[in-house]
């Protein structure tokens, strides 16, 4: 159990790190750079083939999370069709990740609302 919450915060740490450098290069309009930040954190931190499976909804908060900024990168740089499957991607993930954690998180539920918008 200790190993698995060493993990845990490992991920956390990791997945923090991560979206810094990922906000970072968004609000210096470096999206290029932002979306190989994004693909290099894919591969390092998630299984895709059974991220759908995945029971521990901190990684499906994170996943979720990713997407997002994956999908705003992606409107910015016009590819729209693109942009709103990886929101719909999102939402997914944060649903799941909001019904698997059994407790009301600010933060999704705010992720969730500006994914909503986007998609409309």
């Amino acid at each position: 159990m200790i190993q698995n919450k060493d993990y845990i915060l490992q991920m956390i740490e990791a997945a923090g790190k991560a979206l810094a450098k990922i906000i970072g290069f968004r609000e210096q309009e470096e999206f290029h750079q932002a979306l190989e930040e994004i693909e290099l954190c894919y591969s390092e931190h998630f299984d895709l083939i059974h991220i759908d499976t995945e029971s521990n909804y901190i990684k499906l908060d994170i996943y979720g999370e990713l997407l997002k900024h994956e999908a705003d990168i992606n409107g910015k740089l016009g590819e729209d069709l693109k942009a709103k499957e990886l929101y719909k991607k999102a939402l997914q993930s944060l649903s799941k990740a909001e019904i698997k954690s059994k407790s009301f998180d600010m933060k999704r539920m705010g992720l969730m609302n500006e994914i909503k918008s986007a998609i409309r």
